[in-house]
């Protein structure tokens, strides 16, 4: 518990220094900026105005993508914490449990503007479509259009298409899951709003290091009761 406590101490004094110096630079930066406006147009604010606000907003958005990029990599190891657990204690014991609980914390954990995880759902072969809530539209989505069978055939997170729902259009993406050369299934991910390749990785990266073994577990030594 206190080395836990202790990479959580380095990892804040981390983001903290990280912090300070992406706003001392904001600040110094935005100094001669403001001043090489004021040379180039020196009776009149409107320009300086427009470009602060150009600024800060470019500011804003790269703060963003920095805060999403420090945030996953540590976070995401402390919060899939609890299900390892479970797993390993017996509370998790089969693949219907393990199902809803890795969709729920897809979602709730994947909610970032540039990463935004809206619905998830999982199947294994002979599990039957497994989420932490039931939506017959994309069962019947994902069901018609064999994904069960094509993700087989994909290495790396694909963009499927789009589904409609009565609240919004969402992106479809299949994340196959592989253990080796062992295909495991497959999550469908929905988000609002397309997926940058880049942060396409980070889910990758969340499949092979935290979902293949754990659902390797269940598959291997739990019977398959269908």
């Amino acid at each position: 518990m206190s080395k836990r406590r202790s990479h959580s101490f380095i990892y804040k004094l981390q983001r903290i220094i990280l912090l300070v110096f992406y706003t001392t630079t904001f600040i110094a930066l935005s100094i001669p900026l403001a001043k090489l406006v004021l040379e180039l147009s020196p009776s009149q604010f409107y320009p300086l105005v427009i470009t602060l606000l150009i600024y800060i907003i470019l500011v804003v958005i790269l703060g963003s993508l920095i805060h999403v990029i420090s945030y996953i990599p540590f976070n995401l190891a402390t919060a899939f914490d609890p299900i390892k657990n479970d797993i390993a204690t017996g509370k998790i014991t089969s693949i219907e449990d393990l199902g809803e609980r890795i969709t729920m914390f897809t979602v709730q954990f994947y909610n970032f503007s540039f990463l935004d995880i809206s619905h998830a759902y999982f199947e294994t072969e002979g599990s039957g479509i497994l989420g932490y809530e039931s939506n017959n539209q994309i069962d019947k989505v994902l069901t018609e259009q064999g994904m069960l069978d094509k993700s087989k055939t994909l290495e790396e997170i694909t963009l499927a298409g789009t589904i409609s729902l009565p609240d919004h259009d969402y992106q479809l993406y299949i994340l196959p899951i592989w253990l080796g050369e062992q295909w495991l299934g497959y999550m469908a991910l929905l988000s609002e709003k397309k997926i940058s390749r880049f942060f396409q990785r980070f889910l990758m990266e969340y499949e092979d290091n935290f979902l293949d073994d754990q659902i390797m577990h269940l598959v291997k030594f739990v019977p398959n009761e269908n």
